[in-house]
């Protein structure tokens, strides 16, 4: 029997369920996927139970109707969450260990490991991931494999992803009441990462950015491991939000400017004669109103520079930078934003790509796979780290017609 699993994914703007299966040679398919607008979600946080509730139930319905529909029946017990938002923090954390006859031994590496996976979080915070990057012996770093090296103290150097417990506990409490357990929550930008990159990538530097609707989240790769990682709150819902307070348009009007005709660019061949029309809403005398296509996107433009400064900022002052020669690579439905991976790449002083998941199956149909990566990822996660055993013990019900 192939494995399966589940992801879920509780957005800003939608709410996203998905199901992989691994086929017998180890590869990953995306099986069926889900999404709904979210109701009860703001800046990537839970503020209405209930609501978030409704938008879980709703595509784990749409998930079985699609699936009875294609011959099978499928009931998904438990699912992995990937988690965003601006609670998310990743700091430093080594321990150091000393090392018996001045030589480095498998009973001291797996002392160090231990080590450096205990560091304490304060009660109200929740861990989600820690990332093992170099080994230190007596001072001397970047030590991908330390057995039998002379040293006295060895370290391994980690980075510790957590985040605020009530609010995963919100989640998992919204997708209880939909008869959801949530199995394990993972940081939603490692998770993207894993289905865009490539390992020469990750060994040459890299930078993702998963551009959410509340908020951006942005992992750095040097040397084969995650060097910084973080969550910005800025995200598609605040550019509707500007161009709604610009033009004095509704929020739908906004979304709908900014995914039909906005730019991140402001082109100087764009005249103010070039006007974009303003979609009717419930008032009827704004029927026919258009704005300045170059003040649109200058509104836009203004936001999207200010989220990629305060991302170079932040990798120059982790002296990262410089060392990202593969680029960045943009994941998240931000990134369906037109000219956004130009005005990325100009802020940044890089090549950018928009990252299309490219180590699993079964996104073909899919308009824009970036905005999958993340839901990809957290099904590449569970494959990878869960046995078969493990992972459909009370996790599917699973009944062919």
């Amino acid at each position: 029997m192939s494995n399966i699993y589940a992801a879920l994914e509780i957005g800003t703007t939608r709410t996203v369920l998905a199901v992989g299966e691994a086929d017998t040679g180890g590869r990953l398919r995306v099986t069926s996927h889900a999404e709904i607008p979210s109701t009860g979600v703001r800046k990537s946080q839970i503020l209405d139970i209930p609501q978030a509730t409704q938008s879980i139930r709703s595509v784990l319905h749409e998930i079985e109707r699609r699936q009875e529909a294609s011959g099978s029946k499928i009931t998904i017990g438990n699912a992995f969450l990937a988690v965003s938002g601006q609670h998310v923090k990743a700091d430093p954390f080594s321990a150091p260990v000393q090392v018996e006859n001045a030589r480095v031994s498998d009973e001291a590496i797996n002392a160090v490991i231990r080590e450096s996976h205990s560091m304490t979080l304060p009660r109200d915070r929740e861990l989600l991931d820690v990332i093992e990057q170099d080994y230190v012996v007596d001072g001397l770093g970047g030590i991908s494999s330390p057995k039998g090296m002379s040293g006295r103290v060895l370290s391994l150097n980690t980075l510790q992803i957590h985040a605020d417990r009530n609010r995963i506990q919100n989640a998992r409490t919204a997708a209880d009441a939909a008869k959801l357990e949530i199995r394990e929550p993972l940081f939603a930008t490692t998770c993207a990462a894993d289905a865009v990159l490539e390992d020469y990538e990750r060994r040459n530097g890299v930078l993702v950015i998963d551009m959410g609707g509340g908020s951006t989240g942005y992992a750095a790769y040097c040397d084969g491991y995650a060097a910084a990682a973080g969550v910005i709150g800025v995200g598609g819902d605040h550019v509707t939000n500007d161009i709604a307070h610009a033009f004095q348009t509704t929020n739908a009007q906004a979304e709908g400017m900014k995914v039909r005709e906005a730019s991140a660019l402001v082109s100087a061949s764009t005249g103010e004669s070039s006007r974009v029309r303003v979609e009717p809403g419930e008032n009827t005398l704004m029927d026919n109103r258009t704005v300045s296509r170059r003040a649109l996107d200058t509104v836009v433009n203004v936001r999207m520079m200010e989220l990629f400064t305060v991302i170079r900022e932040t990798l120059e002052d982790h002296d990262l930078l410089h060392r990202l020669h593969a680029g960045a690579v943009l994941t998240g439905g931000g990134a369906r934003l037109r000219n956004v991976d130009v005005l990325a790449a100009q802020t940044l002083c890089m090549n950018v790509r928009i990252g299309r998941p490219t180590h699993v199956d079964g996104l073909d149909d899919v308009e824009f796979p970036a905005a999958f990566a993340t839901i990809a990822g957290t099904l590449l996660y569970a494959h990878r780290n869960y046995e078969e055993r493990s992972i459909l013990d009370g996790l599917f019900g699973r009944f062919f017609k």
